[in-house]
């Protein structure tokens, strides 16, 4: 059982080199391989789920911030290694979905915009949060725009 999800056949193959280096540092070569996948599909399912949360963990590793949009809404969350920070901005006014109207919208002054800021220390690994929160429609994120609110907010 893997801790994310297991990849699906289409990721793997993007993995392809990956996945043959993680079958060679764990003793299986080519000729192994077609065996297992004939006589053991278990141990199959167990390898590739390993794989998996090696793939996941490494990418999870290396993301820090993340974000989510809805209409009303926009939330940036900044993912360090002690804690999660959240960066959000709220409005009636303009469709956080649409980021060019956001941006027209706050250059005009025509809208009235509420911030706010929090933060919570993780109540599972790190990177465990960062999935669930991924599996529930955050994108992962550059940065730019909570390191610009920080400072403002």
């Amino acid at each position: 059982m893997p801790i994310y999800r297991e990849l699906t056949l289409d990721e793997l193959k993007l993995f392809e080199q990956e996945f043959k280096e993680f079958l060679a540092v764990n003793g299986i070569d080519a000729d192994l391989w077609k065996q297992m996948k004939t006589d053991d599909q278990n141990k199959v399912n167990q390898l590739i789920s390993s794989f998996s949360d090696v793939i996941y963990n490494s990418v999870l590793l290396k993301l820090e911030y993340i974000e989510f949009a809805t209409q009303n809404d926009i939330k940036y969350f900044y993912y360090g290694k002690e804690k999660a920070e959240l960066i959000g901005l709220q409005s009636n006014e303009v469709s956080f979905t649409n980021p060019e109207e956001v941006i027209k919208a706050i250059e005009e002054k025509k809208v009235s915009i509420k911030s706010y800021k929090t933060s919570k220390a993780y109540t599972k690994k790190r990177e465990e949060e960062l999935f669930d929160m991924i599996k529930n429609g955050c994108q992962p994120s550059d940065g730019k725009m909570f390191k610009l609110l920080s400072s403002a907010v």
